[in-house]
């Protein structure tokens, strides 16, 4: 998991997210939409195996992104499950991790 301060930007919502993320990762062949998850607003796949969520938070004061590594397919969720997916795709959820919060750093 990782979090993602910005500066405070209260007009900022997810429509507006979505549609950054979408002209920066759709061109990569990535799929960006709004996640059907509890706790997720956004999700970027890269693969069934590999993608993200991301949740937007506002406060009074601060703007900030919990994203999270996660498995899109259900399928894959149920096959491998558990410890053992963690084990296999933590290096891969990582990798989308960081690339998403580049692009995050670079847009603040």
């Amino acid at each position: 998991m990782a979090r993602i301060s910005l500066k405070h930007r209260p007009e900022l919502t997810k429509e507006i997210l979505k549609t950054a993320l979408e002209a920066h990762f759709e061109p990569k062949g990535y799929e960006v939409g709004y996640s059907s998850l509890i706790g997720a607003d956004i999700y970027i796949k890269k693969t069934a195996w590999v993608g993200v969520t991301i949740k937007l938070r506002q406060t009074k004061d601060s703007t900030f992104l919990r994203i999270h590594g996660y498995s899109p397919s259900m399928w894959a969720r149920l096959f491998l499950g558990g410890l053992i997916m963690v084990l296999i795709l933590n290096s891969k959820w990582n990798a989308l991790i960081k690339e998403v919060k580049e692009f995050l750093n670079t847009e603040n």
